[in-house]
């Protein structure tokens, strides 16, 4: 008889255990998907380019021009959200347009998935893709740019 209340004694005990483990691990999982706990909101941490990226910095290359041998590229993103863009025009748009250097200055803002900034300038391309050690140039809805030159938009980050 001693053996039979140990043995249920034992099995409510766990059944208890099992129900606060699932509980707890219903908790988590609400924590994880950015949902209300005991009132309090828990936001969702994600790894994105903004939040696990050393992303500021000096970033340049040569992107393709509609004519003309190409135009050399410069941005610099600051940690508080400016840039500068320098860009020259190499070959022979330069001798038609009559200067071939061109700047501008503004600040830009990340994207809702922390992955993508858009530069808020004047005569600048709006969207860059941001990965490690390199921006990416994105066509004017913010997608990549595919096809032959698509592997020519990016920029890599100087490193000092």
């Amino acid at each position: 008889m001693k053996e039979t209340k140990f043995a249920c004694l034992v099995l409510a005990a766990s059944m208890f255990a099992f129900g606060l483990g699932a509980c707890a691990s219903n908790q988590a999982t609400q924590a994880a998907e950015g949902t209300v706990a005991d009132d309090v909101i828990i936001e969702t941490f994600y790894h994105n380019s903004r939040n696990s990226l050393s992303w500021w910095g000096v970033y340049e290359g040569i992107i393709p021009s509609a004519s003309g041998q190409g135009i050399r590229t410069r941005i610099t993103l600051n940690p508080d959200y400016t840039f500068e863009l320098w860009y020259e025009y190499l070959g022979t748009v330069a001798s038609r347009t009559g200067g071939n250097v061109f700047t501008t200055t503004g600040t830009f803002q990340w994207d809702d998935t922390g992955s993508k900034i858009m530069l808020e300038g004047r005569n600048c391309p709006p969207f860059y893709q941001v990965g490690e050690h390199f921006l990416r140039q994105l066509d004017i809805d913010g997608n990549i740019i595919v096809g032959g030159l698509g592997d020519h938009y990016i920029l890599q980050k100087v490193v000092p």
